[in-house]
Formats: C-alpha cells, structure tokens, sequence
C-alpha cells in the first residue's frame, strides 16, 4: 500500500485555496502544514485543515518532516523558496509564472537536478478536460496536418489593487501571467516551441504592467 505523502504549502492566498481543496481530495496526500507571512492567514488555514501552521517557510521545512510543498507565494519569491526546499530533499510544485527571470527558473532546474527532485510549474490546464481531449484529437490525425492554432485569455477584471500589477513583484503583467499558461497549452498540444515574439497591446488600465499582449509562436515541428 502506498504511503501518504506529507505536503507543506507555502502562501495562503487566493490561489492556495484551490490547491488545498484539490489535496485534501487525495487519499494519498495529507496537509501536514502551512506557512504565510501573514500570521494570521496561516493560522486560519492550519486551523481548518487541522495541520501546523507558520510564518516563516524555513521554519516550517527544518520543523516539519515533509515529502513536497506547494508554492503560492508571489513570483518574485518562488526561486528562493523552491531552491531552499529542494536542498532539504523536498519535492515542489510552483505556481505560475515558474520565475520572474530566466536565470531564476534555470537556477531553480539546476537545484532540482543536483538535489534529484521533481520541479514542476502548475500547469494546470493540462489536466482540464478539454484540453486533454484536443490533445487526444489531435494525436489521432483526425484533424490532418494542424497549421494554425489559437488561445484566447479574455477577461475584464480591476487589476489596480492587486499585486500583480506590481513590477517588482509579480515579473511583468499579462505577458508572463497568463502568457505562462498560453505557452504551456501550446506546447502540451503541439509540441516544442521553435521561435516565438510577443508584443504589448493598448493599455487599458492604468498599471506598472502591461494589460494586454499578443504572443506569435511557431513550432519545431
């Protein structure tokens, strides 16, 4: 019989409720406990998942005796965190964007490598169920030769008081984003990206970041 895997999850914010839905739905996977910086929400959390809970991800990864940790803290903070849980042994699963910088994300593949642990972004539309079933279309031939593919993310939504309109926080705005999704979907149905370009659209509202941008890509194939 398989062994319940311990997960520690890193940032209680909006994003991490799903997550922690999805996990406490895994006959093999126990919330063993969860940190923010925000004391308060981390406390609310490990009170409603009955596990432990702390302010400090340190902490919670040199007390805790965990198998993975989730992270759903801001991106400017996922290289930090996940290289810290990798040199502990721990496998992680980050949010998106994987990091703000290209020297971050290659930084974080390399602990992953020298630590042999799985590093994964959440790729969440991989597993939504229509994306799936095109993927298994495709792969069928039924479409023929597929020479032209598009994805839209298109929402109106105030991004004035969040703080992924800050910069320095969040890496960028809808470009890296969403944008991390829409490069991911592509790839996961057609395979490796050989060239792509992107460029900034109007601005909409009035943010540090980019509102709205257009990504052109071919693939390898």
């Amino acid at each position: 019989m398989e062994s319940t895997r311990k997960i520690g999850l890193i940032g209680c914010g909006r994003i991490a409720q799903d997550h922690l839905k999805a996990l406490d739905t895994l006959a093999n996977a126990r919330i063993a406990a969860v940190c923010d910086v925000n004391p308060d929400a981390a406390k609310s959390v490990g009170e409603q998942y009955k596990c432990s809970y702390y302010a400090d991800h340190k902490e919670m990864i040199d007390r805790e005796d965990l198998d993975a940790v989730v992270i759903c803290a801001p991106p400017n903070e996922h290289a930090r965190m996940a290289k810290y849980a990798l040199s502990r042994g721990l496998h992680v699963l980050c949010e998106k964007p994987f990091a703000v910088t290209k020297k971050d994300a290659e930084s974080m593949c390399a602990a992953a490598k020298k630590a042999k642990r799985l590093l994964m972004m959440a790729s969440k539309f991989r597993f939504a169920d229509d994306v799936v079933k095109a993927k298994a279309i495709i792969e069928s031939g039924l479409l023929g030769r597929v020479v032209l593919f598009e994805n839209v993310f298109c929402s109106k939504v105030d991004m004035t008081k969040r703080w992924n309109a800050v910069k320095k926080v969040s890496g960028g705005g809808v470009l890296i984003d969403n944008g991390a999704h829409s490069v991911d979907i592509a790839r996961f149905l057609l395979g490796p990206v050989g060239q792509i370009q992107a460029q900034f659209g109007c601005q909409v509202q009035p943010l540090g970041v980019e509102d709205t941008a257009r990504i052109f890509l071919q693939t390898k194939s």
